[in-house]
């Protein structure tokens, strides 16, 4: 770029700061006209223009020629979400000087009692329907929302741009386990329980009341716990462990997860071999991602974390509250702003990889970008599982059964290890 075209940047950029529109439109048009400009100070010119325009048509033209050289440029795409309704300018707060929240008014809450005798309903895997627990009669949840109930996912950018997105709510009538620290949002009526994770019984004596962002979807529990506890013996049996182990009866909790839509590409270039000399190369891979899952929660091991990959997310509902009668739900620790570098990290360290693996020749200095790659959606779900334990030799053991498909996952034993150590220490 010449000396000129990078001034009339300069002073258009300045003009725009200024509030002096025709002077900034005068010097900014000249950058985008001028055939020396590079890609970065079109992009510039581009933003100021918007930043100056009045009509919302051309704001939005502006903008997307902002997104049609970088897709994943943050700033623009919350622009373009104020100018869909998707985000209002008032919501948006800078995340490194987070508002404190208040004390929130308490949420109501709710019992669900059987029309015939009065006794408290629980939801129960069969048949899909809440059920008395004293004379037995079903209220089936069916289509809970209509025929039109849909799960929409939420716009991830919007969110980032408020406290939403960053923030860690407490849900109403939550408990913290003081054994393992994890949360749970608890049925109306319940007065003492034991922690789904850690076995340690607690009673509530302190109901928090702060604001429950509540979640987009859940996928309903299918297996109940004599069907939990068959698969948890057959995993004994399969292991060849005795019952010895003393297994604790499974709980069934529902886990907080979040799902995002990632869509882009990863661009890379790298110096490629041929006929013994080094030439340049370079390319890219389209990516879409739907629903790639990310734990909300730190309170299983990332090897039972896995878990959350192999639930059937086309039997996933809108969320509904009688899905959750009687059932222990956990609350998310993990705000979608850090879970959201998580999924977008998977993927691109998966297409690395693919990069790698697609070199037919010799290849150095290999250098992927993921500038263009955006994680464009979020939903907040709850996925159901059954929590077990085991103690072996003084040690306890987490297993997690999957609560729609029965399949299971448990921390193991290192027994090949310690038989080798207790080889090498008699050799």
């Amino acid at each position: 770029m010449s000396e000129r075209t990078r001034d009339l940047l300069v002073r258009g950029i300045a003009a725009a700061k200024a509030n002096s529109k025709d002077e900034a439109r005068f010097y900014l048009r000249w950058v985008l006209d001028a055939p020396d400009a590079e890609t970065d100070h079109i992009i510039e010119a581009w933003r100021a223009l918007a930043q100056v325009s009045d009509d919302p048509k051309e704001k939005r033209e502006c903008l997307e020629h902002v997104l049609a050289r970088t897709p994943a440029d943050p700033e623009a795409r919350r622009e373009l979400a104020v100018l869909d309704g998707h985000l209002q300018s008032a919501d948006i707060v800078n995340p490194a000087r987070l508002p404190v929240a208040g004390a929130q008014p308490v949420a109501p809450t709710r019992r669900y009692v059987c029309t015939q005798c009065g006794g408290a309903m629980a939801f129960t895997p069969e048949g899909n329907a809440l059920t008395c627990e004293y004379c037995g009669q079903h209220q089936w949840l069916g289509d809970l929302n209509g025929d039109d109930a849909i799960l929409v996912e939420q716009n991830l950018i919007a969110a980032l741009a408020t406290a939403k997105g960053h923030s860690k709510p407490t849900a109403t009538r939550a408990i913290q386990c003081q054994g393992c620290g994890a949360s749970f949002v608890l049925a109306p009526h319940t007065l003492a329980a034991n922690c789904a994770y850690c076995g340690a019984a607690y009673v509530v004596e302190r109901i928090e009341t702060r604001e429950l962002i509540e979640p987009d979807g859940v996928v309903p529990f299918a297996l109940n716990r004599d069907q939990a506890l068959r698969a948890l013996l057959g995993w004994f049996r399969a292991e060849k462990l005795s019952l010895r182990g003393n297994p604790v009866p499974p709980r069934g909790v529902y886990l907080p997860v979040w799902t995002f839509d990632l869509a882009g590409e990863i661009g890379w270039t790298c110096l490629q071999e041929e006929n013994e000399v080094w030439r340049a190369a370079s390319g890219s891979r389209v990516v879409y991602e739907n629903d790639l899952c990310v734990a909300a929660s730190h309170s299983l091991s990332a090897p039972l974390l896995a878990a959350i990959n192999t639930f059937p997310l086309d039997a996933l509902a809108p969320y509904d509250a009688r899905y959750l009668v009687d059932w222990a739900a956990e609350t998310y620790t993990i705000a979608v702003s850090d879970a959201s570098l998580v999924a977008r990290w998977r993927v691109f360290e998966r297409e690395k990889k693919a990069i790698r693996n697609t070199m037919l020749r010799r290849y150095k200095d290999l250098q992927v970008s993921s500038a263009r790659l955006t994680v464009e959606s979020y939903k907040l779900i709850l996925a159901p599982v059954w929590i077990a334990h085991y103690r072996m030799q003084g040690k306890q053991y987490a297993i997690v059964i999957n609560g729609r498909t029965g399949e299971v996952r448990a921390e193991k034993r290192a027994r090949g290890v310690r038989k080798f150590l207790g080889w090498l220490g008699n050799a």
